[in-house]
């Protein structure tokens, strides 16, 4: 297919009242069409068993168009390598927390090469607020175990800064250690080494989680507010 066939099927997608509603949730400066996320992962699945010739030909601009163009990268049969090659390409041009956070979590590739990924990107710990947040939910979606759990946490102290999306992942990823290691979470947030604003939605999100009893939950809120 060329660009103008994939877009096509695209804007056959859009749905206005949809654009409306997303547009103000992702909060981006990228035109965007209206499409939802679940059709454009098939679209993308699609396009990646089928046309080899897609990262030749298809320039991305707005906001599905990067999406896509990204998701694709995911599914791709290409090695570890031929895909972080795309990466470079596509991470500079994301402007929201949605991007991010789909493709992160699409990109099963990541987790099965965290090495080769931290030694690669190990910029985007530095990075401006949108890819220094695909490092966190990286962090977060691909390195939360037991052996790994205190690297994630000098990590995050590190990331943190003034950046809304920046601290709102970090928060995210450690209500997330919360329900996957409370007692270790806990005492590291103990530390006070986070900022106040990563502490309040951190307890935020963990006593809004189906995932964590109610008497943690009365636990953090005594510990922590």
């Amino acid at each position: 297919m060329t660009q103008a066939e994939i877009d096509a099927l695209l804007t056959a997608a859009k749905d206005e009242k949809y654009r409306e509603f997303h547009s103000k949730i992702i909060n981006t400066n990228l035109t965007m069409w209206g499409v939802r996320i679940p059709y454009i992962h098939k679209l993308a699945k699609q396009i990646a068993r089928t046309e080899p010739k897609f990262f030749k030909t298809y320039k991305p601009e707005n906001y599905e168009q990067i999406l896509l163009y990204s998701l694709v990268i995911a599914y791709s049969k290409l090695s570890a390598d031929k895909k972080f090659d795309l990466l470079d390409k596509v991470l500079p041009l994301y402007d929201n927390w949605a991007h991010v956070d789909i493709v992160v979590g699409a990109f099963k590739d990541l987790g099965k090469n965290k090495e080769k990924f931290l030694k690669r990107y190990a910029r985007l710990f530095n990075a401006d607020e949108f890819e220094r947040r695909f490092m966190i939910i990286f962090l977060m979606s691909y390195c939360l175990s037991e052996s790994e759990l205190e690297y994630v946490f000098e990590k995050y102290e590190g990331m943190q800064n003034d950046d809304y999306y920046v601290n709102m992942g970090i928060a995210w990823g450690l209500s997330v250690a919360l329900v996957k290691f409370y007692d270790r979470t806990v005492d590291f947030l103990r530390r006070g080494t986070m900022n106040e604003f990563i502490m309040k939605k951190t307890v935020q999100k963990a006593r809004e989680s189906y995932r964590i009893s109610p008497e943690r939950k009365a636990q953090l809120k005594i510990m922590f507010s």
